[in-house]
């Protein structure tokens, strides 16, 4: 127990502190004083080596061996020279002097912490010359060479250091121990105090306890600590209140919460219950807690009881499953059900938590019939025609199947003249009828606005009998909407054109099925409406070609790949130029596109409104171009074809009107020529626009006379 003490620690480890200090200290001293001893020597060596070289010189220029033994005695005097030695200049020794065979060998000098800092020997060695004898020649007469002794030299660093390390480590040795009595009072033994209180105070006394003072330590950090506890105790005792408070407020919100909540033990008693799940059991909620959940649970729908057993007894931690369950009323509810596993002591205890979502279930299915199902007819959409075709499209069994579109013929007409009301109750009645007569198909759906399609999968392996199978699948499907329909008082006859298309089970996808029954619908409207027409190849090809018709326009308008030729217009009685006709041409390429292979699908799309506008940009740069250099025929105009979509457009006019102050070109050189059907269309918006251009000077023709109407 004396170990373990904090005085003890403290003073044990302030006596490793001082000793590694004291021992930084000495090796810091020995340094310091071998530098200056170091300096003092070499001061002592110059000044000795500067008195005897005169005489040293002199020796070797005599060559007297007696001056060279007294110099050599002299400096033998000083006990850290090793060896001196005086040398002529052939080489022999005059006189030397040498203590390494007994002072060296015996190893008396060497000391291993000036080793440390210092090699234990140096040699040296001076030219004796004419400048120590003062003598006319310039001649070496030999040499003086000594070896000195440095541990000899600085032995009293040593001794030094060493008694500055053993009179530091007693100091504060002695310190320490005066710093670990003084640790025991003023740390040690208030910490006891305190620690023996704290030990005073438990769970039942924490709301009242509280931990005094160390007298004498009321303002300092033993005061501080006392403080702070205090001031823990009553966060622990407000704590513990708090959570009697969240206890209860828990209990209140679990009995308040609309899931059933309970928790249940390994052996499958209830722990705890909230009063839905009570009310879900019909049972009191006293009956349930430690008793067994079995028979409460089995009662009303073991496949619960089934699954909590089966997670009980696995290694999850937490699962969610959707499951169907009766309550205490035998009414099925959906619920959404989550399990999970805690640790209480040293039991495993199982969650769980049941949400009623019937409404939410109610309400996924109505979305998922809205996603598969037509709002207005309730028939399958184009999402479920998508399913049953793409499922056809993945099964390889060698069966065709029929899939026939119905486009209702000219229907827009009827929503813009009796409203979209009328509209739509039309459609539904056509909905449900073709439901009705059709029941035998796997599929009759609406596609969208006017288009209704019915589906057979798996007519037949026999190509001949699939198509006696489109044909009259087709027939039926228009019988089926050429019937009277009686709206309110109005009775209506609807017309429809079909294109009926034959596939190969696993050989077509559902974009191409539907894009070979739209090619074949259409066919039907070219033909004259109301008719039924079996899908062909050759359909396709054409359907293509008019697809790559359409990319290579699109390019050609960026390109600029349009331009005008003019068709000069003579009178015949004196050959006079009168006007011209700006007639359009496609150069792609090399080579120029004739007229008739792309102006009818102009026509129709609506690509003739930028294509329009080009040509009548272009024929007004080419009259602004030639007004500047020639005179033209009095009355003379170009003439430009205008078509349908160009004239309805409201944008017709302001373009017009841009493209003549863009060119400053007068409007009255030039005349638009129009069909009958642009004038019939609208006739009060066409003349109103007429007008509008006739102001600009533009004038009007008629094209085509004759071939309309007028015929």
């Amino acid at each position: 127990m004396l170990k373990k003490k904090l005085s003890v620690t403290l003073a044990r480890r302030s006596l490793a502190l001082v000793f590694v200090l004291g021992l930084i200290m000495a090796l810091l001293q020995t340094f310091v004083d071998f530098r200056e001893r170091q300096r003092e020597v070499e001061a002592t060596i110059e000044s000795i080596i500067t008195s005897a070289q005169g005489s040293a010189a002199s020796a070797a220029y005599l060559l007297d061996n007696a001056i060279a033994e007294q110099v050599i005695a002299g400096l033998s005097y000083f006990d850290f020279f090793n060896a001196i030695s005086i040398v002529d200049e052939s080489g022999s020794r005059l006189a030397e002097f040498s203590k390494q065979s007994s002072v060296l060998a015996s190893g008396s000098s060497y000391n291993p912490l000036l080793a440390i800092i210092v090699e234990h020997t140096s040699s040296y060695k001076i030219t004796l010359n004419n400048q120590n004898v003062n003598i006319a020649d310039n001649q070496v007469y030999g040499e003086l060479n000594w070896t000195i002794d440095n541990h000899k030299a600085l032995e009293g660093v040593y001794q030094r250091t060493l008694r500055t390390f053993v009179i530091a480590f007693m100091e504060y040795s002695i310190l320490t121990l005066a710093l670990g009595f003084l640790y025991h009072l003023t740390l040690t033994s208030p910490l006891v105090r305190i620690a023996s209180w704290f030990k005073e105070t438990n769970s039942r006394t924490i709301s009242s306890k509280r931990i005094n003072h160390v007298p004498g330590h009321e303002a300092d950090e033993f005061g501080l600590i006392v403080d702070s506890a205090n001031d823990m105790l009553e966060r622990i005792a407000s704590g513990q209140t708090m959570l009697s408070e969240r206890s209860q407020r828990f209990r209140l919100i679990l009995d308040t919460a609309p899931s059933l909540i309970y928790a249940l033990d390994p052996q499958l008693k209830f722990a705890f219950v909230n009063k839905a799940t009570a009310l879900f059991y019909g049972r009191p909620i006293t009956e349930f807690k430690h008793n067994s959940a079995k028979p409460v649970i089995a009662h009303v729908d073991d496949a619960l009881l089934n699954i909590i057993q089966q997670f009980q007894s696995s290694e999850e931690q937490q699962i969610s499953i959707t499951l169907k369950i009766k309550n205490a009323d035998n009414v099925d509810i959906f619920m959404d059900i989550t399990l999970a596993k805690y640790i209480t002591f040293d039991e495993v205890n199982v969650l769980v938590t049941c949400t009623d979502i019937s409404k939410r279930v109610v309400a996924e299915q109505r979305i998922e019939h809205l996603a598969y199902n037509d709002a207005l007819t309730s028939l399958p959409n184009r999402n479920k025609i998508y399913d049953v075709l793409n499922t056809a499209a993945q099964t390889e069994n060698d069966m065709y199947g029929i899939a026939a579109l119905a486009d209702l013929d000219q229907f827009k007409r009827i929503n813009d003249t009796l409203s979209h009301t009328v509209g739509d109750q039309l459609l539904s009645i056509i909905a449900l009828r073709l439901k009705e007569d059709l029941a035998f198909s796997d599929l009759t759906a609406r596609l969208g606005a006017d288009e209704f399609l019915c589906i057979e999968n798996n007519v037949s392996k026999d190509y001949s009998t699939a198509v006696r199978g489109a044909e009259l699948l087709g027939d039926k499907m228009r019988a089926s909407i050429n019937k009277d329909i009686s709206v309110g008082l109005q009775n209506y006859v609807l017309k429809a054109s079909v294109g009926v298309v034959i596939f190969k089970n696993g050989k077509s996808s559902a974009d191409e099925i539907l894009q070979f029954a739209d090619t074949a619908m259409y066919e039907s409207k070219k033909s004259g409406r109301n008719k039924v027409t079996l899908f062909e190849d050759e359909m396709a090809k054409r359907a293509a070609e008019q697809l790559k018709l359409e990319h290579d326009v699109n390019k050609a308008i960026i390109r600029n790949e349009f331009f005008f030729v003019l068709q000069p217009i003579v009178d015949i009685t004196d050959r006079a130029l009168k006007s011209a006709e700006a007639l359009i041409r496609w150069k792609k390429g090399d080579q120029i596109i004739a007229p008739g292979r792309f102006i009818e699908y102009l026509e129709e799309s609506s690509l003739i409104l930028d294509v329009g506008e080009i040509i009548l940009d272009s024929v007004c740069e080419y009259l602004s171009r030639i007004t500047r250099k020639y005179t033209l025929p009095e009355n003379f105009k170009i003439a430009v074809n205008i078509s349908t979509k160009q004239i309805v457009s409201s944008s017709f006019i302001q373009s017009v009107s841009d493209i003549l102050q863009k060119h400053r070109v007068s409007g009255s050189w030039l005349e638009f020529e129009i069909t009958e059907s642009v004038a019939l269309n609208d006739i009060v918006d066409t003349i109103e626009k007429i007008s509008t251009l006739k102001k600009m000077g533009i004038s009007f023709a008629l094209d085509d006379f004759g071939t309309g109407y007028s015929s």
